[in-house]
């Protein structure tokens, strides 16, 4: 079980999140819940939880700060926004600090499924990297979270490696040996899932999304989203809405 904690300046918000978030049967154990960002801090560097859930808007410390905090102390941890305000800048802000997702209030089981998924599955993967080397492993897991944080940006193998006064060659053998994968395969990936969420939790134009994600040119990304998905951006969105309609 990963340990997940709660953050929210609202007592009612907490129990709707336990509720609705099946954290349970997602492999998820709640080790605690907190009103306040200041006071959830210092449990966060003495537990490392592996999930935090927490609102934007809150007094004394917003819940971008807590994730700016949390980031500079290295801890591998997954974040889920949950959000009164459907707002493009705290959402762009947001996927910059690397959140696995952006949830709006009130919740929707399906979108909040769809995140702890996500988080799931790149806690899972840090697990799986192989322990032989310390070194190597500690190296490549900043590298792995840099990306997730700064995906949306103009990225780079070059300019990745420059971050970590690496050689380009080394770092790129790094993806090959832990992720069986490229650095560029492993960029599109994070991209376009970020994209699929997007596009099933907002209403961002197509554009928006783009570059959101990374991508100034929109037909470029349309093709390289329809290449991954089989659907392009506009079908991928009417294809998820069609299906949450007839489900309803």
């Amino acid at each position: 079980m990963y340990k997940a904690i709660i953050i929210d300046d609202e007592p009612w918000t907490i129990l709707d999140i336990e509720q609705t978030f099946a954290l349970e049967n997602m492999g998820f154990e709640i080790v605690g819940s907190f009103r306040s960002p200041l006071k959830a801090l210092p449990f966060i560097m003495s537990k490392k939880p592996e999930l935090i859930i927490t609102d934007i808007r809150m007094p004394g410390m917003s819940g971008l700060e807590l994730i700016q905090k949390v980031r500079s102390h290295h801890l591998n941890c997954e974040f889920i926004i949950v959000s009164g305000y459907n707002d493009f800048a705290y959402a762009k802000e947001a996927i910059a600090y690397g959140v696995t997702g952006y949830c709006l209030k009130p919740l929707d089981p399906d979108e909040t499924a769809s995140c702890l998924e996500r988080a799931r599955t790149a806690l899972n993967r840090r697990s799986a990297l192989p322990q032989a080397n310390a070194y190597i492993d500690d190296t490549f897991e900043n590298i792995l979270n840099y990306m997730s944080t700064h995906f949306p940006e103009k990225l780079t193998l070059k300019s990745l490696a420059a971050v970590f006064t690496m050689n380009p060659n080394y770092c790129c053998t790094l993806f090959t040996k832990y992720l069986g994968k490229t650095f560029s395969q492993h960029l599109t990936e994070l991209r376009i899932t970020e994209a699929q969420s997007l596009l099933k939790s907002t209403n961002h134009s197509l554009e928006t999304i783009a570059q959101m994600v990374g991508y100034n040119d929109y037909f470029y990304f349309s093709k390289v989203f329809k290449k991954h998905c089989s659907y392009s951006p506009k079908e991928y969105r009417r294809q998820f809405h069609s299906i949450k309609e007839s489900d309803s």
